[in-house]
């Protein structure tokens, strides 16, 4: 069952998360747990389907993705922007990944939706990732060390960052271990050092953003492209764009308290790594 820790608390908060979508998820819930657990050892399986003529595999398209491989339709339209936007950042051109890099996305709203992560503050969270990732891929950003150059960690990480500033009560690094971390990190203390080198070294100890960036990115992820308006008949998908209004303030989910950058993540011990 989900940690306690990561449920939210107020209006937009977590309790009422995507319960309303729980009937659709339900029927998603098989393919994204094949997502989960084979997608990163074998993600061009996923991400292909057979052709009709039964000679090679044809691609997916990437909002077919992200409707079969997500629990909502919030979820779906979310991380089809996400990844979007990431993309044309420039992430994966300098950063790599070696399997499909949609599957980035599909891991971080897989997380948010099942620690209870309302969709909104699931918008929030993606769009100050967005805003973290766009000062990496900056000219004249200084570079990352080598065995930091994976985009999956680098995304994913910086998602927590954003997460642990936005919201009141985290997802636990902990808990980011039990389900993604294992895969790249022996211990979870060596996952809180790789978090910890992400927030003193790339960010500078500064977690707090433009509230102009973010919602610039807001408005973008929570928009349904003109591009996949016509596919609405034949993919179970969301038709209509989220509210950015319902979208919380930067920095003051729930309880309405702004938090400084050092009040973040506290002292050394990020995660709670217990």
């Amino acid at each position: 069952a989900p940690s306690s820790s990561a449920r939210a608390q107020g209006g937009s908060s977590s309790s009422a998360g995507p319960a309303a979508d729980e009937q659709d998820g339900d029927k998603r819930r098989a393919s994204t747990s094949s997502a989960q657990h084979h997608g990163s050892a074998n993600g061009q399986q996923i991400a292909s389907t057979p052709s009709a003529s039964g000679d090679a595999p044809e691609r997916m398209s990437n909002y077919a993705f992200f409707v079969k491989y997500t629990y909502s339709n919030e979820c779906a339209l979310l991380a089809y922007n996400f990844h979007e936007l990431v993309t044309k950042l420039g992430v994966f051109e300098r950063f790599a990944y070696k399997h499909d890099h949609r599957l980035i996305s599909v891991t971080l709203t897989y997380i948010f939706y099942r620690y209870q992560v309302h969709h909104c503050d699931m918008a929030l969270d993606l769009a100050v990732t967005l805003v973290y990732l766009e000062d990496v891929c900056v000219p004249g950003h200084p570079e990352l060390q080598e065995q930091s150059r994976d985009a999956f960690n680098l995304i994913c990480y910086l998602a927590f960052l954003a997460h642990a500033m936005n919201a009141d009560r985290t997802i636990r690094l902990s808990d980011w271990y039990k389900e993604i971390g294992w895969r790249s990190f022996r211990t979870c203390q060596q996952l809180n050092g790789y978090v910890f080198f992400l927030f003193s070294q790339v960010r500078r100890f500064r977690l707090r953003v433009s509230e102009t960036r973010v919602k610039r990115y807001i408005q973008k992820l929570c928009s349904v492209p003109s591009q996949i308006h016509g596919q609405a008949e034949t993919m179970p998908a969301c038709t209509a764009a989220l509210d950015p209004a319902a979208i919380p303030a930067i920095g003051l989910r729930s309880e309405g308290h702004p938090k400084s950058d050092a009040s973040v993540l506290g002292a050394r011990n990020m995660g709670q790594c217990k």
